[in-house]
């Protein structure tokens, strides 16, 4: 009885824990801010209005008519937020966030 009561608790924890990690506001890396800064530059300069981040979802169809700025590959071995700007062929700008696995070292040839 006890140990299930344990066990109990160990879920609740871990439930709360993820719950509190989802709302807690996301921490912007210097490539982040950097990709945003550009994409309002550019914005500014061609006259285009500053576009909301959507989440890529896998499957989605992207009309991609002219890459603008895409943030460069974080360094380190887990998966970082990326964001990848361009124009669709009705001439919108369009900002995409995804993840991908940083440049890994562990995983670079030593040639």
């Amino acid at each position: 009885m006890k140990r299930m009561q344990g066990l109990v608790m160990a879920a609740v924890v871990l439930l709360a824990g993820q719950s509190a990690q989802a709302s807690a506001p996301e921490v912007k890396d210097a490539r982040l801010v950097a990709h945003e800064q550009a994409v309002q530059a550019y914005a500014a300069r061609t006259g285009k209005t500053v576009p909301t981040i959507q989440d890529f979802t896998y499957g989605k169809s992207v009309d991609v008519a002219r890459l603008i700025e895409q943030t460069p590959m974080a360094r380190g071995c887990e998966a970082a937020p990326m964001l990848m700007t361009f124009e669709d062929s009705s001439g919108q700008l369009v900002t995409l966030r995804y993840r991908l696995e940083g440049q890994c070292p562990r995983f670079q040839s030593t040639r």
